[in-house]
């Protein structure tokens, strides 16, 4: 058990963050010029309420816990006065503080991302050589539903079982199935990183061994031209579920100087809005993916959308929300 020394050591910088969000509201600088911290401050008062709990739990000093009561009040405050606001979170979230909380994690978003793509190219190319490997990847059965699905003879480019689906139906589809995914390899995280690395791996093994195989007998205009067109925002919002899974896992596996169900709980908050924005660009994806890349467009123009499309949103994850200053 800490005493209060340590206590106050350890949460004392979330303590002084949260002073400086709650000045900066406070000063009515709330609707000119949002900063970092302020963002945080839903985050920095659940955790907040939880530390005033211990601190009166355990007898420390009056003046302590009555300065944590001071600044609940205080952030209560100014979370309902706000809490009309929605559509300003809202349009703050996707204008920079996703990609900002996506830039946080790089180090994560970079194993994540090989963890999938490089088991994708390897998975690929064998398939690519040899059918055998591509039905010990997919199995057979997989295999003979893509290629009837690819195939010149279908002219709709969906599942046999889906083939008289309208675009809404398909829709939905898309929706349920990507998120799922998505919602698999981040929930999977729990179990010490091991799930999302499993779920990751998995889908790079199934996604690389399909597109090796119909490159390799020919439907390479069927194939790339309809995934090219929603491949950037599925894909990437798959790599950075994977991040917020990750993330859940390395609070347990290195929770610091917290317990580690503080530490999971600490590492929850900072996923969600991850696996919110990864929600947003699957649904983005399912839209693209029902109403367009079904659609007997030119195989240029696909693939020039395609490329228009990840040249944008890896501009929007590198470069949106670098131009707000930080304050405190």
């Amino acid at each position: 058990m800490l005493n209060q020394r340590a206590f106050e050591e350890q949460h004392e910088s979330d303590w002084r963050e949260l002073e400086n969000a709650l000045d900066s509201l406070e000063r009515g600088r709330w609707k000119r010029n949002q900063s970092s911290n302020t963002s945080q401050l839903p985050t920095l008062y659940s955790a907040l309420c939880q530390q005033h709990s211990i601190a009166q739990s355990r007898g420390y000093s009056h003046a302590l816990v009555n300065r944590l009561h001071n600044l609940i009040t205080r952030a209560h405050h100014q979370l309902y006065q706000h809490r009309g606001h929605l559509l300003m979170h809202i349009v703050q979230f996707l204008g920079g503080g996703f990609s900002r909380r996506v830039r946080a994690q790089w180090k994560l978003l970079v194993i994540a991302s090989a963890l999938f793509l490089v088991t994708a190219l390897i998975c690929g190319a064998m398939a690519a050589y040899s059918v055998d490997y591509a039905d010990l990847f997919m199995g057979s059965k997989q295999r003979f539903s893509l290629e009837q699905m690819y195939s010149p003879e279908n002219a709709a480019l969906r599942p046999e079982n889906r083939a008289d689906a309208t675009n809404l139906q398909m829709f939905g589809f898309y929706i349920m199935n990507n998120i799922s995914i998505d919602f698999r390899i981040f929930a999977s995280g729990i179990l010490y990183c091991i799930g999302s690395i499993f779920f990751l791996v998995f889908n790079g093994v199934h996604i690389g061994a399909a597109a090796g195989h119909l490159s390799a007998i020919g439907y390479n205009e069927r194939f790339w031209g309809f995934v090219a067109g929603h491949s950037a925002p599925e894909l990437i919002a798959m790599c950075i579920s994977g991040v917020a899974g990750l993330m859940l896992g390395m609070a347990l596996i290195r929770p610091g100087r917290q317990t580690r169900r503080l530490a999971l709980l600490r590492a929850a908050k900072e996923a969600v809005p991850l696996i919110m924005g990864a929600g947003l660009m699957t649904l983005v994806a399912a839209f693209i993916e029902a109403y367009w890349s079904a659609q007997p467009h030119p195989l240029s123009v696909k693939l020039t959308v395609g490329a228009m499309v990840w040249i944008l949103l890896i501009s929007y994850l590198c470069l949106a929300g670098r131009n707000i200053r930080k304050h405190g």
